[in-house]
């Protein structure tokens, strides 16, 4: 009988010794298109089962390439994301045709990123959730049959026509209100120059002033479980990939997600500062225990005229998180593609994960683990507490490891110290934050 290449591979493999050479990836790759032009899709199957077997001969380590090449015949490249920018451009498309023009005059000013006298730029951001509540606002004029040009009122009643809607949209709190409030304030005062309305201000100052004695509806005490808990249980992902019996993709994105809640941790920003970490470039390891961060401005929550400015700066020195992360680089990431994201994507080569992934993977496996859905954000929350409670500097290092320069701000936000020092014990773990002057004891 004849072997098919499949067959004749999987003979060669059971018939090697553990001494010889692991077939190669480029011979591996040219194997598995030719069994994709000849079976189609089953052969990636078919190659699976051989990965399996070669790993019992020569051991997961080895035979990692594996994955790779498994991976490679098995994603495709996809087009990139469509960018904040196209997608506020596109949503402009759905405002009043007088009102596009000025807008689309704001786009291009903020998109320039140059800062011109008497005007503000806009971040992508903020653009979406202005044009966003603007078409709400559009909506509900129409449907009261009143003039789209606010008056203290009408944005008053247009704050309880929100509320009223909490039942198909709970997410709706006072402080939203207030949000959206102001940024039709804002889109208004672009469409209609010279408009003001100290009654519409009021109207917001007002909205806000609930908004403060509600306190954060999406924020619960459940969600303190203590940085430290939320380092460990990344760890606890990370020594899973490692242990797992095959280094495959399954192995890669547990490492993976392992490191989004240690980095989370070690580097308190937001998700999408996170979503921009790439080796080599705002990611290095400097050596065997100092983790290097140079975050481009543009990717921080700052002012838009700043975002041309210096980058943020850290050093962390952790010899477990520079072990993990030379493991990671070395033996798991390549599985991906041969990018440079440190988070990259499972579902397209050569792309990192967004920092709305982030979140979710975040919120998820907090969930399963602590029984509460802790986002990246609200990790925030619990290094700022962590760091009150056990550090001499308290208030100032918890600022400095947020990147605040109010110790204010950080105590009204982030800061909700209540005894997670005498209800946990404490590693000996310490992170160090060059120019910061910031130990954090976890």
């Amino acid at each position: 009988m004849t072997l098919n290449a499949h067959l004749r591979l999987l003979a060669d493999i059971r018939r090697a010794s553990p001494s010889e050479p692991v077939p190669g990836r480029a011979e591996l790759s040219e194997h598995l298109s030719q069994r994709q032009t000849e079976i189609g899709a089953t052969a990636l199957a078919e190659f699976a089962y051989v990965q399996q077997v070669a790993k019992t001969k020569w051991g997961s380590e080895r035979t990692a390439h594996f994955g790779q090449v498994l991976r490679q015949h098995r994603v495709s490249q996809k087009p990139p994301r469509e960018t904040a920018w196209g997608e506020v451009e596109a949503l402009l498309q759905g405002l009043p045709e007088p009102w596009r023009s000025p807008i689309a005059g704001q786009i291009v000013l903020s998109k320039q990123g140059k800062g011109v006298l008497g005007r503000t730029l806009w971040s992508a951001a903020h653009t979406l959730n202005v044009i966003r509540a603007l078409k709400r606002w559009v909506a509900f004029c129409l449907a009261q049959c009143c003039s789209m040009v606010p008056t203290g009122s009408s944005l008053d009643a247009f704050g309880h026509h929100l509320l009223a809607d909490r039942e198909d949209e709970p997410s709706i709190t006072a402080r939203s209100v207030g949000d959206y409030q102001s940024r039709i304030l804002s889109g208004i005062g672009l469409v209609q120059p010279g408009f003001s309305s100290p009654a519409c201000s009021f109207v917001v100052a007002d909205w806000r002033k609930r908004a403060d004695q509600e306190g954060a509806a999406t924020k619960t005490g459940a969600q303190l479980v203590g940085a430290t808990a939320i380092w460990d249980l990344g760890f606890q992902h990370i020594e899973n990939a490692r242990s797992s019996p095959m280094r495959g993709t399954d192995a890669a994105r547990q490492f993976r997600n392992g490191l989004i809640l240690a980095i989370g941790t070690a580097l308190p920003q937001r998700a999408r500062a996170l979503s921009c970490l790439s080796f080599d470039s705002s990611l290095y390891l400097q050596d065997d225990e100092t983790v290097g961060i140079r975050i481009p401005a543009s990717m921080l929550k700052l002012p838009e005229d700043r975002k041309q400015g210096a980058p943020f700066e850290r050093s962390i020195r952790n010899p477990r998180l520079a072990t993990a992360l030379k493991e990671y680089r070395q033996s798991f990431r390549p599985i991906f593609d041969d990018g440079c994201a440190v988070f990259p994507s499972i579902k397209s080569r050569n792309s990192a994960i967004s920092e709305k992934q982030i979140g979710r993977l975040t919120g998820n496996m907090t969930e399963k683990a602590f029984g509460t859905r802790i986002s990246i954000h609200r990790l925030r929350d619990n290094v700022a507490t962590q760091a009150s409670e056990t550090m001499t500097a308290t208030g100032r290092a918890a600022a400095a490891l947020l990147g605040h320069r109010s110790q204010a701000t950080v105590a009204r936000h982030y800061d909700h110290s209540d005894g997670i020092q005498a209800a946990k014990e404490f590693g000996a773990l310490l992170f160090s934050y060059q120019g910061a002057g910031v130990d954090l004891e976890l």
